[in-house]
């Protein structure tokens, strides 16, 4: 049985029956309408008939009815519906025959009023058809009286209607309103972090010039290792305005997720270890695999970085070693950047990824904002981040990106890797 019609409308077998209730519907009026199936045998060709035939007389009615082989497909449908009319069950199966029967008169744009006009019909064709086969007469006046009452029902669900039309434009008009000031003020995000995206890559090309100028001018006099700290600070202006300059160039896109392979964005960040390592012998293990997922190049970039570099500058040891593993589960990508450095005491574990946080016992004198930025991308891309650390054995930072629906289907063989263990435990 389909749900999404009795979920719409709150139908189900205690909503069923309260209805009933209110209407006064009980057994015995349902075994009431039952006895009438048999004069309906009698009665149902000609019922169907008389109906479709009304139908066509009324230019309004008759513009739905235009293709004959249809009509006869709803004479046959409107017969089986008469049936289960008298069928005397009236559970919520019937309930959701008659919301799908609601919803498709909505869907062609039959509004209630003719609705309600084709009830009257039945009353009208089939009280005094029942009423013969059971040897009794229906007073006209009563009949009479039944077109008043479906009337007044008519108008006053027209005042309803209305009303909630009214409503609804009234709600679309602002919605409409509010949807227009997002996008102007979308436009005028963009067009701000654009200007910041030029004024940023001048800066840093005026400060690439000036280090490249006083390692050329100046060398002989530059003592070697302030000279190889000046050539990593203008290799690194060089890599920022990469990232600036591709933002730039395709400013619509820019954040957008798209099949991206770890492998590559793994070795931009090896580049970059250099000016990390900041002379130290520091190894970058990577997957020796291709790891492709869907997500935003540029911001997964970011989260290997920064995590590499957080782990980098907090080695607390001339020489060490720092592994990025990747394993998949059911439905996630999951890497982890693990390191042998000091470690992270477990009162200061859940305080890292929140903004300024620093340790001030360690001697990096960051901002404090690298690690909140990692756990912001990834839960931009609807995953996880978390820590797992022991003094004294270093550290596994983790995050977790959610496998794409159509990547699952499509799963490459190669992404599945070893299992993850914990160097920590």
């Amino acid at each position: 049985m389909n749900s999404s019609f009795s979920d719409d409308c709150k139908i189900d077998e205690t909503v069923l029956a309260e209805r009933k209730s209110f209407l006064k519907l009980a057994e015995q009026d349902e075994r009431a309408v039952a006895e009438l199936r048999t004069s309906f045998n009698k009665i149902a060709p000609q019922l169907s008939e008389n109906f479709y035939q009304h139908l066509l007389s009324h230019p309004a009615s008759a513009g739905f009815l235009r293709d004959a082989e249809l009509v006869e497909r709803l004479k046959q449908l409107q017969t089986q519906y008469f049936e289960e009319l008298v069928s005397g069950t009236y559970d919520v199966e019937y309930a959701e025959k008659r919301l799908r029967v609601g919803r498709v008169h909505q869907q062609i744009g039959l509004e209630p009023r003719w609705y309600l006009g084709a009830y009257n019909l039945y009353i009208q064709e089939g009280f005094p058809a029942f009423a013969a086969s059971l040897e009794c007469e229906v007073p006209p006046q009563l009949l009479s009286l039944l077109k008043v009452i479906l009337l007044d029902i008519g108008l006053t669900l027209e005042t309803y209607f209305a009303a909630s039309t009214k409503h609804l434009r009234q709600h679309n008009k602002d919605l409409e309103q509010a949807l227009h000031m997002y996008f102007q003020t979308e436009v005028k995000s963009r067009q701000y972090a654009k200007l910041a995206g030029h004024e940023i890559r001048g800066s840093l090309n005026a400060i690439s010039n000036v280090l490249e100028e006083v390692v050329d001018d100046f060398a002989g006099d530059i003592p070697p290792e302030a000279r190889d700290s000046l050539q990593a600070a203008h290799n690194r202006c060089h890599q920022v305005m990469e990232v600036v300059e591709a933002i730039l160039a395709d400013p619509e896109h820019a954040g957008t997720p798209q099949w991206t392979e770890a492998g590559r964005l793994l070795d931009e960040v090896r580049d970059r270890m250099s000016i990390y390592a900041d002379g130290r012998d520091i190894e970058l293990a990577t997957p020796n695999h291709s790891v492709r997922v869907w997500a935003d190049p540029v911001g997964l970039r970011e989260v290997f970085a920064n995590l590499v570099s957080n782990a980098v500058h907090h080695l607390d040891k001339p020489k060490g070693q720092i592994r990025v593993e990747y394993h998949l589960s059911v439905d996630t990508h999951i890497f982890s950047v693990v390191d042998d450095g000091p470690g992270i005491p477990r009162d200061q574990q859940a305080l890292i990824f929140q903004p300024f946080y620093r340790n001030e016992d360690q001697q990096h004198r960051g901002k404090g904002l690298g690690l909140y930025f990692v756990r912001r991308i990834v839960e931009q891309h609807g995953g996880q981040v978390w820590v797992e650390s022991v003094t004294g054995a270093g550290s596994r930072f983790s995050f977790s990106i959610p496998v794409n629906r159509l990547e699952a289907s499509v799963a490459d063989s190669t992404s599945v890797t070893t299992p993850n263990t914990n160097h920590c435990a």
